[in-house]
């Protein structure tokens, strides 16, 4: 069959299909489902996840307020290591890398840039693209 004739068919046997229609009463049910407010948030989670998530809540503010009134020995070694590691890696970064990053990049655009000047040039030169 050829596909025109194919296609003329399909469109004869389509219209010819009856026409569906929605209940009269769908329209009136989604408009009062959708307008009306739902209640959101935490107030809607089961009771047990509620009473769970209170209970996570004030284990985290517990264990804050202690490690604020006295921290212990630990943790104040951690923060003070922490510390001297950030200074260091900071002076690092000032006085190595961030001066071998700026010629890095420096070199890396030129290369780029030297790049496509050859790549147009050679364009240019040998007449563009094949047209077969």
């Amino acid at each position: 069959m050829d596909p025109a004739d194919f296609e003329a068919a399909l469109d004869r046997e389509l219209k010819a299909l009856p026409q569906l229609h929605a209940p009269r009463q769908l329209l009136p049910r989604i408009m009062a489902a959708t307008s009306a407010p739902r209640p959101t948030g935490w107030m809607t989670w089961p009771a047990v996840w509620q009473a769970a998530s209170a209970a996570m809540l004030l284990a985290v503010v517990a264990g804050l307020w202690m490690l604020a009134a006295a921290p212990p020995k630990p943790v104040a070694d951690a923060a003070r290591t922490a510390g001297e590691a950030a200074t260091i890696m900071r002076a690092l970064w000032e006085v190595f890398l961030q001066p071998v990053g700026t010629y890095v990049l420096a070199l890396g655009v030129g290369l780029t840039l030297t790049a496509a000047l050859v790549w147009a040039a050679l364009e240019f030169a040998l007449g563009g693209a094949s047209q077969r």
